[in-house]
């Protein structure tokens, strides 16, 4: 504890933005994983000083820096105190709730339904009135053009993205599958790219039973400690759990599989293709081997990838603000991705990535990457078809995020 005093760190990793409240310029500190239940407020002007809690700065250096403008020694010690308290300082405060974070997690059998009555209804009704508007109001094509075997859907809140979601799952309509492989966006950093899970997943509509004996078959091939090293993702990820009430409304008893990915980006700067790398051609081959014995010992597997697409706007860190102009030049860019996309040509994809390093943040391309190299492992999809595009588009915040429906075909 003296030591982390003595050179105070804030702790990874740390969502900091500033807002402005009551007419105030504030920054609002909050845990993106969830250990830190409540948001620390701060008066803006902390912004030089918390810009010194690095580990390498003195609170003694701290305090010759800027005893100039006023700083004291009390109201130091007291912000590194209340920065402890409210767990964003890299100490033993810290340490210890996330041990006890992450061990309540690992007791659980079932993952809770982290958004329920926040990101949608808790109550059951409610919810199954909610999910059957957005799949009554919104249709795919009736007419399938075979036996679906892979979705992509968003995972964008259903606020802005329930439209698009209602499209994708109505692909799902009359469509019965032994198995799905549910592929999301892991949000929070990982020194690992994959991460699973042999928790059932909760919902105000039931529980979503895992297939334990795959997740082990793959875990096993792949390797034990670093399929379930960073299992706590699963705890708070979103991109997966949204995907969950339209399963469960849809199909009596789903079995999943649930599988978070992380970034491609050190891969990519590395100048390799992921199948040149250990540790994706390592789980991709155990996954799609597993697969394939479930598909011939006559199992129905359906892939599914919650993800979205461009991240842009001051809100995501750009200087440009957007425009309806700049938005057209986005669709145009996104709908080049999405015909890599529709011909399931994974070098496609990888190229319009890389192309302009990422430039628009199209933080579900790995999952994509991933869900592609399966239906072509596998030899799975005959026909590809786009069912949806949207933009959500918010000028006073300065925050877009573009996302779309998509579905895949084999023979019948």
């Amino acid at each position: 504890m003296e030591d982390s005093f003595k050179y105070p760190r804030l702790r990874f990793p740390i969502d900091a933005r500033v807002e402005r409240i009551q007419n105030q310029e504030l920054i609002v500190l909050r845990c993106p994983i969830g250990v830190a239940e409540r948001p620390l407020i701060l008066s803006a002007a902390t912004v030089p000083l918390l810009a010194c809690f690095n580990g390498q700065t003195s609170d003694a250096e701290i305090l010759s820096r800027f005893e100039g403008q006023g700083l004291t020694s009390e109201f130091l010690t007291e912000l590194i105190t209340t920065i402890d308290q409210y767990l964003f300082l890299d100490s033993p405060t810290f340490t210890a709730a996330y041990q006890k974070f992450k061990q309540d997690f690992f007791c659980k059998l079932i993952r809770p339904a982290n958004l329920s009555g926040l990101s949608y209804p808790a109550e059951k009704r409610a919810l199954q009135n909610l999910i059957d508007n957005y799949l009554n109001s919104n249709t795919a094509p009736k007419d399938a053009p075979g036996r679906l075997v892979a979705l992509i859907s968003p995972h964008i809140d259903y606020r802005r993205g329930g439209a698009t979601y209602g499209i994708a799952y109505s692909a799902l309509k009359g469509q019965q599958h032994d198995l799905y492989v549910l592929l999301g966006t892991a949000h929070q950093y990982s020194p690992h790219i994959f991460h699973l899970t042999k928790k059932d997943f909760e919902s105000p509509l039931g529980v979503v039973s895992n297939d334990r004996e795959l997740v082990q078959e793959v875990a096993a091939a792949y390797g034990e400690e670093r399929s379930f090293a960073d299992e706590i993702l699963h705890k708070n990820e979103h991109s997966l759990e949204l995907q969950i009430p339209f399963l469960g409304r849809l199909q009596s008893n789903p079995v999943i599989m649930p599988i978070l990915v992380g970034s491609f980006h050190t891969l990519i700067d590395n100048g390799k293709r992921p199948e040149e790398a250990e540790e994706y051609e390592a789980f991709a081959g155990a996954l799609s081997r597993a697969l394939s014995d479930r598909i011939l010992a006559g199992q129905k597997v359906c892939l599914i990838a919650g993800v979205d697409m461009a991240h842009l706007g001051q809100s995501f860190g750009d200087q440009q603000r957007l425009s309806p102009e700049f938005m057209l030049q986005v669709e145009e860019q996104d709908r080049l991705y999405l015909q890599t996309l529709l011909g399931r040509d994974t070098q496609g994809l990888l190229s319009h990535i890389c192309k302009d390093q990422d430039a628009r943040r199209i933080c579900g391309f790995p999952a994509v990457y991933l869900l592609l190299d399966l239906l072509n492992r596998l030899n799975l999809c005959s026909q590809a078809v786009l069912l949806d595009y949207r933009q959500a588009v918010d000028y006073q915040s300065d925050c877009a995020v573009t996302f779309a429906g998509m579905a895949f075909y084999g023979a019948l």
